[in-house]
């Protein structure tokens, strides 16, 4: 049954990435991994032209060379990774319990936000596998062996290489090690080895790293106390009110079936719960230094919620094991029937960070028909808009593109933008040039003080709303 659902959601995956043109973010993925060589895409992350490690963009170059659509290509490693982790995740709380209660787990993650990575181009798909795979690592694989450790320190390395703060996954680990650490016990080598791999990461990647530092003052989404609070309604959107239903019914049913008290919290149950302090230890982070927080930073944590909630589940209703799968098919109906809704209508897809894109990007395509060269030879857009690299990736005519950028200190979008354009050929204009080429120049998205700057140089400016997007021509 496992292996048929990981089936059905990677061919799902797969059909709603083929009905999805990339935005913004991925669009930064697919430029990046197509960079001449694998130096220039070290070189281009060591400027800051994308905040994540080198390793996600070089597996997305490899599977680009398949014979299929690029949309499809990129987002493909996100999808194996996902089924991948799923599977694993559920194999880690099956050994715990049963079948039933690991399937439970896997339900649990498909009613998450999970499945959406699955089908985009960017690295938490991955990051997600690999906090999995550490996961088992740590529960089945005996503490006695050296291997064991090892491999442990290897999945973490890899989990940094993918997404810098996977450091964080150690987080539970510390903290279940600390809560049942007794005097004379030697530390836990794969805790070691753990934090072995993410010293290596970080030296590997210290330019990389480093060069970070600058967004760090005014990265787009800044720790806030809602911000953590949200995190798990973000992080199960459709899946919250019947994952605290069923809590519900364990806290009023499930201590005394038949008589006979539940039995205590198990060690690993308690590890899976832990998982839980992942995103309060990236709020502190965040706060003390990157300036960075946003929910998908801190995927690690499903794994370990899923594995907890059902060995929770099995916990309390081995001997009702009717109720466990009563609540396995509310969990599967509801994910499945949410990822099948999207293959039928794609459209539905929103960016977490920017839900409105899908619709600005339909209208930006038609617009541009409209714009004829022969009338306005320039589309300017201002650089600091997300709307501008998706327009003209897919634009028959990227050359007329122009990003305006502002004459105060660029912001992250805007930088990140001008870092790019250094290995591809964009074309950047301050308020001056465009001022100097007003009248061959169509602007999308102007703010009013372009506006106001071009009144003030003695141009007539009209506007007008096409597909709701500020058209703005000057005379």
């Amino acid at each position: 049954m496992a292996g048929l659902l990981a089936a059905i959601y990677l061919l799902t995956s797969v059909l709603i990435a083929s009905h999805r043109l990339f935005w913004y973010d991925e669009i930064y993925t697919v430029a990046i991994s197509r960079l001449p060589d694998v130096a220039t895409i070290w070189k281009a992350l060591a400027h800051s032209s994308d905040s994540q490690p080198p390793t996600y963009y070089m597996v997305v170059r490899i599977f680009e060379k398949l014979p299929i659509p690029r949309e499809v290509a990129a987002r493909l490693p996100s999808a194996l990774a996902m089924v991948a982790g799923m599977l694993i995740t559920f194999d880690c709380a099956r050994r715990l319990s049963d079948g039933v209660h690991g399937l439970i787990a896997f339900s649990v993650l498909s009613c998450s936000a999970l499945c959406y990575y699955g089908y985009e181009a960017r690295p938490y798909a991955l990051y997600f596998m690999l906090a999995s795979l550490a996961l088992w690592l740590w529960i089945h694989a005996s503490d006695a062996s050296k291997l064991s450790s090892v491999l442990f320190g290897v999945v973490i390395f890899l989990a940094v290489a993918v997404h810098y703060y996977a450091v964080l996954c150690l987080v539970p680990y510390a903290v279940w090690e600390v809560s049942n650490w007794r005097l004379a016990r030697a530390p836990c080598g794969k805790l070691i080895a753990g934090c072995l791999g993410v010293l290596c990461a970080a030296a590997l990647f210290a330019r990389q790293i480093l060069a970070l530092r600058e967004f760090s003052g005014h990265f787009w989404s800044r720790p806030t106390f809602s911000s953590l609070a949200a995190i798990f309604t973000d992080f199960f959107p459709n899946g919250l009110f019947p994952l605290a239903a069923i809590m519900i019914l364990v806290a009023l049913g499930g201590p005394r079936e038949k008589g006979a008290m539940a039995s205590a919290m198990q060690p690993y149950e308690q590890l899976g719960w832990f998982f839980g302090l992942i995103p309060v230890a990236g709020f502190i982070l965040a706060t003390l230094g990157t300036g960075a927080f946003y929910n998908r930073y801190f995927i690690a944590i499903l794994p370990g919620i899923a594995v907890a909630f059902s060995c929770l589940l099995w916990r309390q209703f081995r001997s009702a094991p009717r109720i466990s799968i009563a609540a396995l098919m509310l969990l599967a109906t509801l994910g499945l029937g949410i990822q099948f809704a999207l293959v039928r209508y794609p459209g539905l897809v929103r960016p977490p960070s920017a839900k409105s894109e899908p619709e600005r990007m339909n209208a930006m395509f038609q617009l541009e028909d409209k714009i004829q060269p022969a009338a306005k030879q320039f589309i300017v857009l201002p650089a600091n808009d997300l709307l501008g690299p998706e327009a003209r990736y897919y634009s028959k005519h990227p050359e007329r593109y122009v990003f305006l950028v502002g004459s105060h200190s660029p912001d992250q979008i805007t930088r990140g933008l001008i870092k790019l354009g250094q290995y591809y050929p964009m074309v950047f204009w301050t308020l001056e040039d465009l001022i100097a080429h007003a009248r061959e120049a169509a602007l999308v998205q102007p703010s009013q003080a372009t506006i106001d700057a071009l009144d003030r140089a003695g141009y007539k400016v009209t506007g007008r709303i096409d597909g709701g997007l500020q058209v703005v021509s000057v005379e």
